[in-house]
């Protein structure tokens, strides 16, 4: 059950007890319940709990898939510069190498696209709390969905929708107006992104450039490492205050 809804149910029984006036009671119900002050149609809320639990444990997976990948671009970058001067590398070892990247980045986006599934699913339900406690954010509900595909937007809709469910909900502190966590968990990532970006743009033409791959790749594993953690813990905060 919500925190609002049994706060409700308390001010009910305060009520039906004669311990409050009428008039006390509607003020308080209107302060719980800004959406039912404002409209005679009751919206439905989510409780996010499980969906935070969900992505928390996903992030830290994420993490650890972070950790594999650095492994293996390390491990492949290492076994690349003992070619180039010169040291014995045999064929199994080079295979190896290989085999340990590529099973490393299906691990890893095996744990991401259900990680963004159901990030995007939380994103949209507290948007949804927002507007049935009588909220609003700087973004409509739809973008957040629409935020993580549109061009451009895409940088800072997805923070801003999700920070302004933390900022927001019936239960956020005045004094706290943003999740650090959260932001530095979502500027992480997208720096991770950057670095993807940048070594696949760098390709395979000289032994070098092989290398060179590699490391931005392992760099990359770091950042995951790091926005997972972030994210885990974030979410974990933000999820309570729409439980």
């Amino acid at each position: 059950m919500s925190g609002w809804m049994e706060d409700l149910e308390k001010l009910n029984k305060l009520r039906n007890d004669n311990l409050i006036s009428e008039e006390e009671y509607e003020i308080e119900k209107a302060a719980l319940l800004p959406s039912i002050a404002n409209s005679p149609d009751s919206k439905p809320t989510y409780n996010l709990g499980g969906l935070g639990k969900a992505i928390s444990i996903l992030a830290v997976i994420s993490s650890i898939m972070g950790l594999l990948s650095l492994i293996a671009f390390a491990n492949r970058a290492s076994v690349i510069n003992d070619i180039k001067n010169g040291t014995y590398v045999s064929w199994a070892d080079i295979d190896n190498a290989d085999t340990f990247v590529g099973v490393s980045t299906i691990f890893e986006i095996l744990i991401g696209i259900p990680l963004a599934i159901i990030l995007i699913i939380w994103a949209w339900r507290a948007a949804g709390n927002l507007e049935a406690w009588g909220k609003s954010g700087r973004w409509s509900r739809g973008w957040a969905i629409g935020g993580w595909f549109c061009p451009i937007m895409f940088f800072f809709v997805p923070y801003q929708v999700i920070s302004d469910a933390w900022k927001n909900a019936l239960s956020s502190d005045s004094g706290q107006q943003r999740n650090n966590l959260w932001l530095a968990g979502f500027v992480v990532w997208w720096i991770g992104y950057a670095l993807n970006v940048i070594g696949s743009m760098i390709g395979t033409d000289t032994i070098d450039d092989a290398i060179a791959g590699d490391v931005i790749y392992a760099a990359s594993g770091v950042t995951t490492i790091a926005a997972g953690i972030l994210i885990a813990i974030a979410f974990n905060q933000m999820s309570k205050r729409h439980t």
